[in-house]
């Protein structure tokens, strides 16, 4: 199963629909911030599946501050990272993974893409998608065999 996974595009989602349009994902998922741009890729992309968390800029956009998916065998943390304070490290947000019991966490907030594993859990960060420099967003493989595949593109 192919993610494309995006963060804090902050209103500008023009370079994050065109990686949609290229990457034809099966599911497509925004890790807050979106501020407006969730609407923008349902109208866009309505034949694709989108799950998407609030970061701290969409506090008046209805949507979960966390939540835990479950696709193709793999338990996947998906939060903005501004409640476990990713800014500073990432060791509450580690923490908070291995208690979940998950294969991976996906969060955004801090605008700079990252893919590490701590021991055996990836925490993955597709970086910001709507401005600043080097914006980029993360593309996730989930196989069976081969396990998460994760890999951060520019945009």
């Amino acid at each position: 199963m192919k993610l494309a996974v995006f963060s804090d595009s902050h209103g500008s989602p023009e370079k994050m629909l065109e990686a949609i349009r290229v990457s034809n994902p099966e599911l497509i998922i925004h890790l807050g911030d979106s501020q407006g741009d969730i609407s923008e890729i349902k109208k866009q992309f309505p034949q694709i599946p989108l799950k998407a968390v609030r970061g701290n800029c969409d506090m008046s956009i209805n949507l979960p501050k966390a939540e835990i998916l479950t696709l193709c065998g793999f338990k996947l943390f998906l939060t903005h990272g501004h409640l476990h304070s990713v800014k500073s490290g990432l060791s509450l947000l580690y923490t908070e993974a291995k208690n979940l019991g998950v294969h991976a966490a996906l969060y955004g907030h801090t605008h700079m893409a990252d893919v590490r594993m701590e021991q055996g859990i990836y925490l993955i960060n597709p970086g910001s998608c709507g401005y600043g420099a080097g914006p980029s967003y993360a593309e996730i493989y989930l196989d069976e065999k081969r396990g998460v595949i994760p890999r951060i593109l520019s945009l």
